[in-house]
């Protein structure tokens, strides 16, 4: 089963301190929240997980291997990034946009998309009970359906840790619930999933564990429905707990 650890991680930038000592394992099965205000280094910390900035320190292992040492496409064959959105220019049919995760760390979409990859994209579509839209244009779907497609791209990369960031920004309540039932099929595969998100109420109920941030470091570690209690959320967000309403 994968695994991903985080070891000692710091980062800084023009020369003031982002993130410091930063360390935390996620195995294959978790759901994990990443919670903190603005400012408190979560999109950074995705950021170094993905391999898309250096540490200053320490380093982030998959399996016991630094992804340091790891080729773009060798690592995208553990670890998927969902963004919160993904605009296209062209009105790529859904079936293609799923088929690029055949591609990642390689080379661009082929004009023609192997049959190889089109089968495996309407199966990954499929298994998200989203089949019905593979011939739609991407650019026409609704922000629940996108993230659908979007889960689905990361799911035919072969990656087994998914990373999400605010998935459910945009999203109305139906859709919110579509997709934390979606994402709780997949842990119970196997898969491991970080995500970030505002919400601490709703994470109370849907995540496994949760990992809390404030100026760049962990404050608190460990099951969600412990983790965000309403004085917990209000310590972290500077708030009164009164005024937060109990998980």
């Amino acid at each position: 089963m994968t695994e991903l650890v985080v070891d000692r991680l710091s980062f800084a930038r023009g020369g003031r301190g982002v993130l410091e000592g930063i360390s935390f394992a996620i195995r294959g099965g978790e759901m994990v929240a990443l919670l903190g205000p603005n400012g408190a280094g979560k999109t950074t910390l995705l950021r170094l997980v993905l391999r898309l900035l250096q540490p200053r320190s320490g380093q982030v292992l998959l399996d016991g291997r630094s992804i340091s040492g790891m080729t773009r496409r060798a690592l995208a064959t553990h670890l998927a990034y969902v963004p919160q959105g993904h605009g296209v220019v062209f009105p790529y049919r859904v079936r293609d946009v799923v088929a690029l995760g055949r591609l990642a760390g390689g080379a661009m979409l082929a004009p023609v998309v192997p049959a190889a990859d089109r089968e495996a994209a309407e199966q990954a579509l499929a298994r998200l009970a989203v089949g019905h839209l593979a011939d739609r244009s991407y650019a026409a779907l609704s922000g629940g359906e996108r993230q659908a497609v979007l889960i689905a791209r990361a799911l035919v990369q072969g990656a087994r840790l998914l990373v999400l960031d605010e998935p459910e920004t945009g999203l109305d309540y139906g859709q919110q619930q579509r997709l934390s039932d979606l994402l709780r099929r997949l842990a119970a595969e196997g898969y491991g999933i970080l995500a970030t998100t505002h919400d601490p109420l709703r994470a109370a109920r849907i995540f496994s564990r949760a990992i809390l941030m404030r100026e760049g470091r962990i404050v608190a570690d460990g099951p969600a429905a412990e983790m965000l209690s309403a004085q917990a959320i209000a310590d972290l967000y500077g708030l009164n707990a009164v005024s937060v309403r109990p998980a």
